[in-house]
């Protein structure tokens, strides 16, 4: 019988919830049909905005919340081993670059190797 209670509380407040955003949409349906029938289109307009950027406000802050998660590291292996691959075929055409490249690649393949050893 315990476990129904919160259940029903979380459809109370969701019917309520609902019930006051129908009421708050009907207001302003009222609203919108008391004003002069030349300023109709424009307050209509101007609700349909302010639900819209209310709207992205939420969304906003609900994107937000979730990206203040933590970050965790990257593994640079898969960028060395790339870096490496593409500096040792540039090496051919342009030795000093290709060679830079390849020797930028693996050090960062030994970083990567150092990262995955020490997690475990």
């Amino acid at each position: 019988m315990e476990t129904a209670t919160p259940s029903f509380r979380q459809n109370e407040f969701e019917l309520r919830t609902e019930e006051q955003v129908e009421k708050l949409v009907g207001d302003i349906g009222r609203v919108i049909r008391n004003a002069e029938p030349a300023r109709r289109a424009g307050l209509k307009e101007l609700a349909e905005t302010l639900l819209h950027q209310e709207i992205v406000t939420i969304a906003e802050e609900a994107g937000a919340a979730e990206m203040t998660a933590p970050r965790t590291r990257s593994n640079p292996l898969a960028a060395g081993i790339l870096l490496a691959a593409l500096g040792l075929g540039l090496a051919i055409i342009v030795p000093f670059v290709g060679l830079t490249l390849a020797a930028v690649g693996v050090i960062l393949v030994t970083w990567g190797v150092v990262i995955s050893w020490s997690k475990t």
